[in-house]
């Protein structure tokens, strides 16, 4: 009878979003009565009636799920496959109410078989992807679902107790609270401030619920993790390809200048002609523009860090700065450091020299300094010069700056940017293990 009822009023309910066949929003007591049931579902195809759960308030209990997770009083979540290809995902958040009664939050999302001719908008956003939040009308977080995306940097029990306010800046907090309920429409645009620091692109939907209370479902729509990776890729191969763009075609030109510039000083000399002394200079210049092209080719087609030596790359990095760049560029080196990875060495590498090209275009310094040490016994590479690029890298800094943070981010390491005590800037990526682990280079 209820089932029939239901039926009846989804067609007032607004369409689940894109992707999900349907989204049940059920509030119980502690004796199974139902408080609150949100209902909106989009029947494009035939579902099999396998596990009615939430769809039936009423039957809701008789699979064992639920009354298993009443009785921990603790958040779960449950996903069932079924059918062909058919997910149906299940969330149980627990809150307690006044005089010790508890209440229980249950949402229930239906995912229909993936279409392989369809867009890949159409398809539902991964499960692990999504968080949900029970927040009260002062805007502290109640209750929150067992599965806390990644990336946030939380667990369901730290979010507990923290206020909207923690997660959000004031702007996005202020819209998110002022939406309208049981729309199923995305709000689009926020960003979440995650625990360690990350910044992460979320869309945001909210469900009204009892007790004055609302269901916020967070989504975490940034881009993968490979995409960074992939980024880091392309800069590498960009990177020799010009290099050895410059070294086969400007440097051979140079070198063809030099040649007939000496040629040209011998034949005016022979004649007593003044020229060939601007001739010979003419020489001279070509020959400096070559090496010059010749240590910067090199250092865009660096690739055998390992091979050579991460130090001794360091100090071939350190030098072709100085005699390309006309300023002091000094290096110190901890020589206890081990890296049980070569990825690792590389991936250091590369953020050094991006941060040393950094400080010489858009500093001013004169003066760089690269240091590898190793405070508490773990290894930090600090890149400190005397310039002003700070407010450039503070502003997002760029390709260089996301593949700099990618590239620490892949060693287990942490990048900063910090005043340096002379004025200038430092730019410090700390490793957070002991021991790095395997990485990719």
């Amino acid at each position: 009878m209820f089932r029939t009822l239901l039926k009846k009023n989804v067609e007032n309910e607004p369409a689940p979003p894109v992707g999900v066949s349907d989204v049940v929003f059920c509030v119980f007591d502690e004796k199974r009565r139902v408080h609150h049931h949100f209902h909106s579902e989009r029947r494009l195809l035939a579902e099999p009636d396998l596990f009615p759960l939430l769809d039936d308030p009423t039957a809701a209990f008789e699979s064992g799920l639920l009354a298993a997770a009443f009785a921990s009083r603790k958040p779960a979540s449950f996903s069932l496959s079924y059918g062909a290809g058919w997910m149906k995902h299940l969330h149980v958040l627990p809150y307690e109410r006044k005089w010790g009664k508890w209440r229980f939050a249950c949402v229930q999302l239906s995912v229909a078989p993936p279409d392989p001719d369809g867009p890949a908008e159409a398809a539902a956003p991964a499960d692990d992807r999504i968080g949900y939040l029970l927040v009260d009308p002062a805007g502290t977080i109640r209750a929150a679902g067992s599965k806390v995306p990644k990336d946030f940097g939380y667990s369901s029990e730290m979010l507990v107790g923290l206020s909207l306010g923690d997660l959000f800046a004031e702007a996005d907090r202020g819209i998110i609270e002022t939406s309208s309920a049981d729309a199923n429409e995305a709000i689009h645009g926020c960003v979440l401030h995650g625990l360690c620091g990350s910044r992460c692109d979320v869309e945001v939907k909210k469900y009204r619920a009892p007790d004055h209370l609302a269901l916020y479902a967070v989504c975490d729509v940034s881009r993968p993790q490979f995409f960074a990776e992939e980024l880091s890729q392309v800069a590498t191969r960009e990177r020799r390809r010009i290099g050895q763009d410059l070294h086969d075609s400007i440097g051979q030109l140079l070198t063809g200048i030099s040649l007939l510039s000496r040629s040209l000083a011998n034949g005016l000399q022979r004649e007593g002609n003044p020229a060939d002394v601007d001739a010979v200079q003419i020489s001279e210049l070509a020959d400096d523009a070559s090496n010059q092209i010749r240590q910067i080719s090199r250092g865009l087609m660096t690739s055998d860090v390992v091979q050579r030596g991460f130090f001794a790359a360091l100090r071939e990095l350190a030098r072709v700065t100085r005699e390309s760049c006309g300023l002091r560029c000094e290096v110190q080196i901890d020589e206890s450091l081990e890296f049980a990875d070569g990825a690792v060495e590389t991936h250091l590498f590369r953020i050094a020299q991006e941060a040393v090209n950094n400080a010489v275009r858009h500093s001013g310094a004169t003066l760089v300094e690269i240091l590898l040490t190793k405070p508490n016994r773990r290894p930090r590479l600090t890149i400190r010069d005397n310039g002003r690029w700070r407010n450039i890298m503070e502003n997002g800094g760029g390709i260089g700056m996301k593949t700099m943070q990618y590239r620490a981010s892949a060693i287990n390491g942490q990048l900063s940017i910090t005043q340096a005590e002379n004025g200038g800037t430092q730019l410090i990526c700390r490793m957070e293990v002991d021991e790095p682990v395997e990485t990719k280079a």
